[in-house]
């Protein structure tokens, strides 16, 4: 148990919880009202800025649930690593990854606002990302994209409905290993995975891509719920990493919520 939740339990016993929970969200909100137009996020010694336009953005940011896998990523990046983002939001993980390598950050967002989102950070920071506007799957065509918020940076779209659906929208997804051949994109040494239960999709189409020797890290967050709903599991995620050659370690970021990275190294 962590410090702070020792607080938390603590102040919870003592009935002063929710008065605590009053005082961190004003504190947040004051915050962003001072931050002005951009926030800095630095993990280790990596650091860059993010609009901040809207408070979603900002809390998402301030509080960082997956710090410490963010962290064991980028300390195992190497300037020569070629590092694709798939499933990148607004660019947390492409940006700080893109003060790491020498090579180009290949992301993928297919959410338009999403996507203008990170567009934009990118700018903002003159990092050096390529953004493709597409899923990358195993299959080409189009999908429906469920939306659960309507606020840019959420996280929670997925090709995967449930109950939480807010709205659908049309999005353009890619086979993996036939996209990076047909746009001659350099085969990734590293890569992120965050995709709301289509994980297996990713790698089915990513088959060949994964069995190269040179590709040597993968982080896969892994949503068990969405995985079920969509005929997968963890297991069988793990069972695709491995069968590529990856040794598999689990590392759980969100206590009782279920949510975990898969890590994958060769």
């Amino acid at each position: 148990m962590t410090l702070s939740d020792v607080a938390v339990h603590l102040a919870s016993q003592a009935g002063v919880k929710p008065l605590l929970g009053t005082l961190y969200s004003r504190y947040r909100n004051f915050s962003y009202r001072i931050a002005g137009e951009t926030y800095a996020v630095t993990v280790g010694d990596v650091s860059t800025e993010f609009l901040i336009p809207t408070y979603n953005e900002f809390t998402d940011l301030w509080k960082i649930d997956e710090r410490p896998v963010l962290a064991d990523l980028l300390g195992e990046l190497r300037p020569d690593d070629v590092f694709y983002d798939i499933g990148a939001n607004i660019g947390l993980y492409a940006c700080l990854a893109s003060q790491v390598t020498d090579s180009p950050v290949i992301a993928f967002e297919p959410h338009p606002d999403n996507a203008e989102r990170l567009r934009q950070n990118m700018q903002h920071n003159r990092a050096d990302i390529s953004l493709f506007e597409h899923a990358l799957v195993d299959e080409n065509g189009e999908a429906e994209l469920s939306i659960t918020l309507e606020k840019i940076g959420s996280a929670g779209h997925s090709l995967v409905t449930t109950a939480n659906t807010h709205e659908t929208i049309t999005i353009s997804k890619r086979h993996g290993d036939e996209f990076i051949a047909d746009n001659q994109l350099p085969t990734p040494t590293a890569i992120k995975i965050d995709v709301e239960g289509t994980e297996g999709a990713v790698l089915n189409g990513l088959s060949t891509t994964l069995d190269q020797p040179s590709c040597r890290l993968v982080y896969c967050e892994v949503h068990g719920d969405r995985l079920e709903a969509n005929g997968h599991s963890v297991a069988g995620i793990r069972s695709q990493l491995e069968g590529h050659g990856f040794a598999v370690a689990e590392r759980v970021i969100r206590d009782g919520k279920g949510d975990t990275f898969l890590i994958g190294k060769k």
